[in-house]
């Protein structure tokens, strides 16, 4: 049982959190195996990235779920990510949905969960466009915006002895447009409309992915609850996240995500885990972890560990 200090109320007190109780989560940018990456191709790095998110980063644990980005779906073995990762990961059950039409290529957003710990939701799970056609499979409504983008989410019920516990979770996995700023506001007001009326009112909930704008940005601030500025219109959130690097590290300054391969993993934090204020973060960290001088990522993967707090 690990002891922990918790700030609720301007005052301190002492929490006692077993591996029962707390939730460990990960998320990732995989990087396409499409790249034009040479020494750092999917092949060279890809039993590396399978090795992180096997066990948590102490090496102690392992993840209750996974959110994985960019894990691309394609017809020659080689490069589909995503059976290669689902293969290597037998405790644990999966979904994903290519970002394009169709979903026999493309890079997709892949969830994986411990299947001895957690049941997907048979009627709350699945795929919804970023644009004004959420369930037109490949939409994309933001002219200025790269590509097609989309959320892969679930409900899931904890299990124990093969029996419900009662405790329940949303987790979503995302990756927003790298190019238009246009399109990330927009991907972040329907997120957050989406999550205030999800379907559940009682199941907290994780979000997590590659959001391509660091913390300072408008989107960011949205989600974490403030009134921004999205063009000329000035926006209320419906609800409030929160981000659990910051909530466990507020003052960390070494918080770069995206190394793209060089030696440093720059200075901007792309990559989050946001969670509903019905939740509490333990600990969260950003993996700067190389192997023989290499990433297994262009991003650092990021994880938290997370309670329930009633």
């Amino acid at each position: 049982m690990k002891k922990f200090v918790l700030l609720s109320f301007g005052m301190l007190f002492s929490l006692a959190v077993s591996a029962d109780e707390s939730i460990n989560i990960l998320t990732i940018n995989v990087r396409t195996s499409n790249g034009k990456d040479g020494e750092n191709s999917w092949d060279n790095r890809k039993d590396f990235l399978v090795n992180i998110i096997q066990k948590t980063a102490d090496g102690k644990s392992s993840y209750d779920f996974i959110g994985c980005q960019e894990a691309e779906v394609d017809p020659r073995p080689e490069f589909n990510q995503v059976d290669y990762i689902v293969a290597k990961m037998p405790n644990y059950d999966s979904i994903w949905r290519s970002r394009e039409k169709t979903n026999e290529r493309g890079e997709s957003m892949l969830i994986l969960w411990r299947k001895d710990r957690w049941r997907i939701d048979a009627e709350d799970n699945g795929t919804f466009w970023l644009s004004d056609t959420p369930e037109a499979a490949g939409s994309k409504t933001e002219p200025n915006a790269a590509h097609p983008r989309c959320v892969t989410f679930g409900l899931f019920h904890e299990i124990k002895n093969g029996t419900q516990t009662g405790q329940k979770i949303y987790v979503a996995s995302t990756h927003f447009d790298h190019k238009s700023e246009e399109a990330r506001q927009k991907a972040a007001k329907q997120i957050m409309n989406w999550i205030a009326n999800r379907r559940d009112q009682n199941a907290p909930l994780v979000i997590m992915g590659d959001l391509n704008c660091d913390e300072k940005s408008p989107v960011i601030k949205y989600m974490q609850g403030h009134s921004v500025k999205f063009g000329d219109a000035e926006l209320k959130p419906p609800t409030s996240l929160v981000d659990t690097f910051r909530a466990a590290n507020p003052d960390a300054a070494d918080v770069g995500t995206f190394n793209g391969f060089k030696e440093n993993a720059g200075k901007k934090r792309v990559d989050y885990i946001f969670i509903t204020k019905d939740m509490k973060t333990v600990s969260s960290k950003i993996i700067k972890t190389k192997r023989n001088g290499r990433w297994a990522t262009d991003h650092c993967p990021v994880e938290a560990v997370i309670i329930k707090l009633f």
